[in-house]
């Protein structure tokens, strides 16, 4: 069984029930917040956790940096949308989000952060620091700058 919308795929590889079923009209991003949070912790706790991973001699995904990943992305999933995750070759993981305002990334490794978001109109924010203490504002950022909310308040009729 194949589930797809376009915010999330996944493939089930046996049969199952369904659970439950989001609405066909009027659903929102929010709506599909969950599961792409789920998506992402999923993504780090199975990051390749041996050498060589890519076949050009990539560095192991340690578990430290797994667990630094996922803390942070705890912090994330508050503040702003699920990013993407990414396997470095030097052993850290790669958090992504871009919209068409911009582009962010956060690396986590074992002992240290690195941040940047770059919007499309306006200054690039760069910032790092201790893996395990990723600052919340580093979310609150990437919401802002790349995701903005309407400066006026957006109604539409409920059916």
């Amino acid at each position: 069984m194949r589930i797809t919308n376009s915010f999330f795929n996944a493939t089930v590889p046996a049969r199952c029930e369904t659970v439950f079923m989001m609405p066909t009209k009027g659903v929102t991003r929010a709506g599909y917040a969950f599961a792409e949070f789920e998506a992402a912790r999923s993504t780090i706790r199975q990051a390749f956790a041996h050498g060589n991973w890519d076949g050009y001699g990539a560095l192991p995904i340690a578990d430290e940096t797994k667990k630094n990943a996922l803390g942070a992305l705890n912090h994330l999933e508050i503040l702003t949308c699920a990013p993407e995750i990414t396997s470095n070759p030097n052993g850290t993981l790669s958090f992504e989000w871009e919209s068409n305002r911009g582009f962010g990334q956060l690396e986590i490794g074992r002992t240290r952060y690195s941040f940047y978001v770059q919007p499309h109109n306006g200054v690039s924010v760069l910032d790092s620091g201790d893996a395990s203490e990723v600052n919340s504002a580093i979310g609150l950022l990437v919401d802002a700058l790349l995701y903005p909310k309407p400066s006026h308040p957006v109604t539409a009729p409920l059916r």
